[in-house]
Protein backbone atom coordinates (compact mmCIF):
# COMPACT_ATOMS: atom_id res chain seq x y z
CA UNK A 1 0.00 0.00 0.00
CA UNK A 2 2.61 2.61 0.88
CA UNK A 3 4.41 1.56 -1.78
CA UNK A 4 1.77 2.54 -4.61
CA UNK A 5 1.23 5.74 -2.63
CA UNK A 6 4.80 6.61 -2.88
CA UNK A 7 5.25 5.44 -6.66
CA UNK A 8 2.05 7.62 -7.56
CA UNK A 9 3.42 10.64 -5.58
CA UNK A 10 6.72 10.37 -6.98
CA UNK A 11 4.91 10.50 -10.33
CA UNK A 12 2.85 13.53 -9.15
CA UNK A 13 5.27 15.50 -8.44
CA UNK A 14 7.36 14.81 -11.81
CA UNK A 15 4.75 15.92 -13.16
CA UNK A 16 4.46 19.00 -11.26
CA UNK A 17 8.17 19.57 -11.54
CA UNK A 18 7.91 19.55 -15.65
CA UNK A 19 5.08 21.64 -15.61
CA UNK A 20 6.98 24.47 -13.39
CA UNK A 21 9.40 23.65 -15.97
CA UNK A 22 6.88 24.21 -18.97
CA UNK A 23 5.66 27.20 -17.49
CA UNK A 24 8.97 28.87 -17.25
CA UNK A 25 9.93 28.17 -20.63
CA UNK A 26 6.92 28.44 -22.57
CA UNK A 27 4.65 31.57 -20.90
CA UNK A 28 7.53 34.12 -22.30
CA UNK A 29 7.33 33.01 -25.46
CA UNK A 30 3.57 32.45 -25.52
CA UNK A 31 3.38 36.19 -24.23
CA UNK A 32 5.24 37.87 -27.24
CA UNK A 33 3.00 35.28 -29.39
CA UNK A 34 -0.48 35.66 -27.95
CA UNK A 35 -0.39 38.70 -26.22
CA UNK A 36 -3.99 38.13 -24.25
CA UNK A 37 -1.93 35.66 -22.65
CA UNK A 38 0.23 38.33 -20.41
CA UNK A 39 -2.60 39.22 -18.50
CA UNK A 40 -3.77 36.26 -17.84
CA UNK A 41 -3.80 34.28 -14.19
CA UNK A 42 -0.81 32.55 -15.70
CA UNK A 43 1.58 35.44 -14.99
CA UNK A 44 0.62 36.05 -11.46
CA UNK A 45 3.26 35.08 -8.83
CA UNK A 46 0.11 33.49 -7.06
CA UNK A 47 0.28 30.74 -10.14
CA UNK A 48 3.41 30.07 -9.02
CA UNK A 49 3.05 30.03 -5.43
CA UNK A 50 -0.07 27.66 -5.83
CA UNK A 51 1.71 25.21 -7.81
CA UNK A 52 5.12 24.92 -5.39
CA UNK A 53 2.63 24.16 -2.48
CA UNK A 54 1.65 20.86 -4.66
CA UNK A 55 5.05 20.36 -5.41
CA UNK A 56 6.29 20.40 -1.77
CA UNK A 57 3.55 17.81 -0.54
CA UNK A 58 3.66 15.79 -2.92
CA UNK A 59 7.51 16.10 -3.36
CA UNK A 60 8.10 15.19 0.88
CA UNK A 61 5.48 12.81 0.49
CA UNK A 62 7.07 10.59 -1.62
CA UNK A 63 10.58 11.01 -1.19
CA UNK A 64 10.04 10.41 2.38
CA UNK A 65 7.69 7.01 2.27
CA UNK A 66 10.51 6.00 -0.57
CA UNK A 67 13.64 6.94 0.80
CA UNK A 68 12.13 5.13 4.35
CA UNK A 69 11.57 2.33 2.89
CA UNK A 70 14.73 2.00 0.19
CA UNK A 71 17.29 3.91 3.41
CA UNK A 72 19.34 5.95 0.68
CA UNK A 73 18.61 9.37 2.33
CA UNK A 74 20.67 11.06 -0.41
CA UNK A 75 17.38 10.92 -2.41
CA UNK A 76 15.60 12.68 0.05
CA UNK A 77 17.95 15.75 0.63
CA UNK A 78 18.43 16.11 -3.39
CA UNK A 79 15.01 16.44 -3.07
CA UNK A 80 15.14 18.84 -0.36
CA UNK A 81 17.57 21.16 -2.00
CA UNK A 82 15.27 21.00 -5.41
CA UNK A 83 12.57 22.03 -3.22
CA UNK A 84 14.24 24.87 -1.47
CA UNK A 85 15.16 26.12 -4.44
CA UNK A 86 11.51 26.42 -6.02
CA UNK A 87 10.98 28.41 -2.90
CA UNK A 88 13.42 30.61 -3.07
CA UNK A 89 12.23 31.29 -6.55
CA UNK A 90 8.86 31.73 -6.28
CA UNK A 91 8.84 33.53 -2.79
CA UNK A 92 12.42 35.85 -3.53
CA UNK A 93 13.70 35.16 -6.82
CA UNK A 94 11.96 38.46 -8.76
CA UNK A 95 13.03 40.68 -6.05
CA UNK A 96 16.80 39.16 -5.41
CA UNK A 97 18.00 38.32 -8.80
CA UNK A 98 15.11 39.45 -11.28
CA UNK A 99 12.82 37.79 -13.62
CA UNK A 100 15.69 36.01 -15.80
CA UNK A 101 17.48 34.72 -12.58
CA UNK A 102 13.78 33.58 -10.73
CA UNK A 103 13.44 31.51 -14.17
CA UNK A 104 16.56 30.00 -14.10
CA UNK A 105 16.44 28.96 -10.60
CA UNK A 106 12.78 27.67 -10.76
CA UNK A 107 14.37 25.44 -14.19
CA UNK A 108 17.12 24.69 -11.82
CA UNK A 109 15.10 23.55 -8.69
CA UNK A 110 12.65 21.59 -10.82
CA UNK A 111 14.94 19.82 -13.15
CA UNK A 112 16.73 18.48 -9.33
CA UNK A 113 13.31 17.58 -7.67
CA UNK A 114 12.43 15.73 -11.07
CA UNK A 115 15.69 13.77 -11.00
CA UNK A 116 15.72 13.00 -7.18
CA UNK A 117 11.69 11.50 -7.91
CA UNK A 118 13.16 9.63 -10.90
CA UNK A 119 15.93 8.52 -8.33
CA UNK A 120 13.50 7.59 -6.08
CA UNK A 121 12.23 5.51 -8.77
CA UNK A 122 14.89 3.97 -9.06
CA UNK A 123 15.78 2.58 -6.06
CA UNK A 124 12.60 1.48 -4.70
CA UNK A 125 12.87 -0.77 -8.06
CA UNK A 126 16.20 -1.87 -6.81
CA UNK A 127 15.32 -3.31 -3.85
CA UNK A 128 11.79 -4.17 -4.44
CA UNK A 129 10.19 -1.69 -1.61
CA UNK A 130 7.63 -0.85 -4.13
CA UNK A 131 4.55 -2.80 -5.92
Amino acid sequence: MLGNYQLAGDRVSIGLAVMCLAHCLVLPIAITLLPFLATSFLKEEAFHQVLLIGVLVTSILALYSGCKAHKKWRIFTTGIVGLLTLSIAAFFGHDLIGEYGETILTIIGSVVVAYSHFDNIRACRNTDCCD
